[in-house]
């Protein structure tokens, strides 16, 4: 006896028919029958039409995509940090002891030896010192009003230029001012491109324009000047003694702008959790979450998690856009200086030290 198979695909759809009991003469056997019905199979077609199987079906994952982005950390992280954690801890006006032990738990001072692997070893400490300063003014003021936070970096600028002595008896004052002269000492020129950077950084977290923010784009806009990325490239560069020409700066424009915008929505999925704890403590008047995980929320209709996987697609997209940017660059026709070519790598270890940092830091990851 013998089985014959026979096979036909219909609309995706294999359907099997096993008929037991032919000779293989061709002569008539015994047709087994189940409830008076011939054996029949339906399977779905492995491959079907639009080029999915069952098993490719979606499946929200809420991991990040891996990244391309280089990672490296400053070797004299741990020195810088122990230096620094124990600097702030001590003279910071913190609110309390618990603040104190959450600002040394979430490990503010790594941030830049992750951000800044290849800074000087002569420049590192003030490069970090500063990236922390701004990093607890940026607590203080989110705890405060519109108003409120004005009059803070009113006070706090002109020291920072030096041109206002501090008082000594007001932590923000003196530690902003000896954070600025010691770096003014050693490259003024380099100093002074770090300051614009932080002064547009401070004067966008109080402005008006906050509340007209209503698409990507808007958003994108306000965010560099308040996120302080152009901050942090001109600290790269103060920390790497990179001088860099305007001209050569204007030959990698769409490149600033690639590494603002992952810088960007790398911080937006990681610090919302945080700025929304902010915002339901203090409701402080005229005080708004201004991040791109929100809007993306409100504009789609989406979940909070959805919104942050639609994030990290975007953010993987945009990071192979730089990698691109970058490369054709490199190859330009009219050749690519290197101290360009070093700075679009201190700009890639920013970003990859961001993300790793970021994904860790109890900053964002608070454990009450």
């Amino acid at each position: 006896m013998a089985t014959i198979v026979s096979e036909s695909k219909t609309n995706g759809y294999t359907i099997t028919i096993h008929l037991e009991g032919i000779q293989t003469n061709g002569s008539k056997g015994d047709l087994p029958v189940t409830n008076g019905l011939l054996k029949t199979d339906t399977t779905k077609d492995r491959q079907s039409t639009n080029g999915y199987t069952k098993d490719d079906l979606y499946s929200p994952v809420n991991n990040p995509p891996p990244t391309r982005l280089a990672t490296k950390c400053h070797p004299l992280a741990d020195e810088i940090c122990a230096e620094l954690d124990g600097f702030f801890a001590q003279h910071w006006p913190w609110e309390n002891e618990h603040a104190r032990q959450k600002f040394l738990a979430a490990d503010v001072n790594r941030w830049a030896c992750w951000a800044l692997p290849l800074a000087r070893n002569d420049r590192i400490l003030d490069a970090v010192k500063v990236n922390t300063l701004l990093f607890l003014l940026d607590d203080v003021a989110e705890n405060m009003s519109v108003e409120e936070g004005k009059a803070l970096y009113k006070r706090l600028i002109p020291i920072a230029k030096g041109k206002v002595l501090p008082n000594r008896a007001d932590p923000y004052e003196w530690i902003t001012y000896d954070v600025w002269a010691s770096m003014r000492a050693v490259d003024e020129g380099l100093t002074e491109n770090t300051f614009q950077g932080a002064l547009l950084c401070v004067n966008a977290q109080v402005d008006a324009a906050r509340n007209s923010c209503v698409s990507m784009s808007s958003l994108l806009k306000q965010r560099y000047k308040e996120g302080g990325v152009g901050f942090v490239a001109a600290a790269m560069c103060y920390a790497m003694d990179l001088h860099i020409s305007p001209s050569a700066m204007l030959s990698i424009s769409d490149i600033s702008e690639s590494y603002s915008r992952l810088g960007i929505i790398v911080n937006d999925i990681y610090s919302y959790a945080k700025e929304l704890r902010a915002w339901n403590r203090h409701r402080k008047e005229g005080a708004q979450i201004l991040n791109m995980v929100l809007l993306q929320m409100q504009e789609t209709g989406v979940t909070l998690e959805a919104s942050k996987r639609l994030l990290w697609v975007l953010c993987r997209e945009w990071e192979l856009q730089h990698f691109e940017l970058v490369a054709a660059r490199q190859a330009a026709v009219e050749g690519c200086e290197d101290v360009l070519r070093v700075y679009m790598e201190g700009l890639e270890y920013v970003l990859g030290g961001n993300e790793k940092w970021s994904s860790y830091t109890q900053r964002y990851h608070e454990r009450d």
